[in-house]
Parts: C-alpha cells; structure tokens; sequence
C-alpha cells in the first residue's frame, strides 16, 4: 500500500512537467506565426514593467533594449518567411520585419518582398492582404504609387482609404486624403476617412472635412464628415478657453454642424445621429464658461445635496469610482 501510494505521489508531482513536455509545439505556418508574435508580445510587455519600476542609467538601458526588441526577433521572423514563401504569413512577417526591425540585417530583403507584393498583387488581393498591417511611411507611399498606377481600378480607393487610417498625419497621407475626395468623392472609403481625419493630428484635417462636406453626395459620408468636423471645432472651442469670444464663435458653428447631422433624415446618417446628439449636449454644457449640469447626490455624510446649492462659490468636483 505504501508503495503505491509513494508511486501515486511521484506520478502526480510528474505529471506538470510531462504536460509541458507533451504540449505540442506550433507546427502550422500559421500557428508558429502566432507563438512568435505572442512571444515578441510578452517580451515587450516585460520590457515596459521594467521601465515603470527603474530609473537613471538603468532605465536608459532598458529603453536602448526595448528599441532593439525587433531585431532581436527579425531574423526568426525571416526564417518563417523563408520556410513558407506561399503561405499568407510569409509576407506577414515580411511587413512584421518593415514595421518593427528598422536597422537589422533582415530589413531590407524583407522590404524587397514587400515592394514586390505591393507592386504585382492584384489590387483587390493587395486590399486584403494590407488590412491587417500598419504600416510605415515607406509602405505608405509604394501604397500610394500602387494606387495612382492603377486609379481606374474600381479598388483603388480602398488602397487610399487604407493610407488615411495608418498615416493621415504624414505627407503622403494628406496626399491621399486629397486624393480621394478629388477623385473619388463618393466612394465608401471616404466614410471611414473622414472619421480618421477628426482624430488625426493634421494641420490640414479642417480643410478636408470642409472639402468633402461641401462636395460629397453620399449622406453617410456627408455625416461623417460633419460628425468629424464638428468634433474637431469642439475640441478647438475647448483649446481657446482664455478667449471667451472667439471660443463663442467657433462653439457655434460646432452647434450648427452637429445640427445639421441630427436633422439629417436620410437612412444612411441615422447611425450619427446618436454620437452628433451626445457632443452637441457635451458642448452646450460641459466647456469653460458655461453653466455645469445639476449634480445631485449623497456627499461624505450620507446627506443629499445639489451642486446649484453652491452656486457662488469656488467647488472643486472630483469624480472618482472603485472597479
């Protein structure tokens, strides 16, 4: 009996490292992919906690190390590419490389990879495969030359489309944004621009708003333009607080744009119509010089009270919460 139980024992204290041993390891394209991605994630992850809890020479070694990451990892990356030249993530890891490995000896064969797909897959082909990837400024502009090469493409707006969303803040995506509404004002993409274009950091994002605004047809893309513009002219009438007047006058003309989706009727500016009601209520409250809403509730004490009941007086409102 002893001995059995003894043998139990050695099994069950076994058994965790024969799981980890038995645990099979990637064997799809697909699923070695995945393991290098989550693995390079968790090193990153790492990386980050060690520099939240470090300082002076210390953290600046970690920064020089969390800089280097990619490289560390571009080479098992190209041996992926290199082993499945026609699997989907051959060129996955190729972008991978681009977009995280600047400056390691893979990069530039793995740009040439990148180059080529953009330059020969079929536009529609080249659509999907980009969706995923992000991007940086080089593959942004062989997407924008692809885009004009083959413009007659019914496509080709997608490829434009898809430079607004990963870089209108940089040249070539105001290039594109500029693009787009010149030639293909009615197209989908414009949509989706348009809200990017309201969160970008653009120094012509105003302009293009305004610009499709004026000559789009489409109503969901009308609306999204006007959602877009009207956020960004309410973030401005924050920014000129110390300027009552001039924060007066651009408030509204935020007020009439958000107006102007909410009384829109047509089946395909409903969905704007929710998100123009909260920031026209958000304006016409919550900025500096006007009224704030009523408040009421329990304070410290249990005792209800009003925010109106301190009216005259300087209150500081903290608002706070546990989850």
């Amino acid at each position: 009996m002893f001995c059995w139980a003894a043998g139990l024992l050695t099994l069950l204290l076994a058994t965790p490292g024969m799981q980890d041993q038995d645990k099979p390891k990637p064997s799809t394209p697909r699923e070695q992919w995945q393991a290098l991605v989550t693995e390079f994630n968790a090193k990153r992850s790492e990386a980050i906690r060690g520099l939240q809890s470090t300082k002076g020479e210390e953290q600046q070694k970690l920064i020089r190390a969390y800089q280097e990451l990619g490289k560390t990892f571009a080479a098992r990356f190209y041996q992926l590419m290199e082993e499945h030249p026609q699997d989907a993530v051959a060129m996955e890891a190729a972008f991978w490389i681009v977009q995280n490995a600047a400056g390691s000896p893979e990069f530039d064969k793995a740009m040439e990879k990148v180059k080529k797909e953009i330059d020969t897959q079929p536009v529609k082909a080249l659509v999907v495969r980009l969706n995923p990837i992000f991007g940086n400024v080089r593959v942004l502009e062989l997407v924008y030359q692809r885009a004009l090469k083959d413009e007659a493409d019914p496509d080709a707006p997608e490829l434009l489309g898809w430079i607004v969303a990963r870089g209108a803040f940089y040249p070539v995506g105001q290039k594109a944004i500029d693009r787009l509404i010149e030639k293909h004002t009615d197209h989908p993409s414009l949509e989706n621009a348009s809200l990017v274009l309201a969160r970008s950091a653009s120094v012509n994002a105003e302009a293009a708003l305004r610009k499709i605004l004026e000559k789009a047809n489409k109503p969901e893309i009308k609306a999204a333009a006007a959602l877009g513009l009207g956020q960004m002219l309410a973030a401005k009438a924050d920014r000129l607080g110390s300027k009552p007047e001039e924060a007066e006058k651009v408030a509204s003309e935020a007020e009439k744009v958000f107006a102007m989706v909410i009384e829109d009727a047509s089946a395909g500016a409903q969905r704007y119509k929710t998100l123009a009601e909260k920031e026209l209520k958000v304006l016409r409250t919550i900025r500096v010089g006007k009224e704030a809403p009523e408040i009421t509730g329990p304070d410290l004490d249990g005792k209800e009270f009003k925010l109106s009941d301190y009216r005259g007086k300087v209150v500081l409102l903290d608002f706070w919460g546990n989850w």
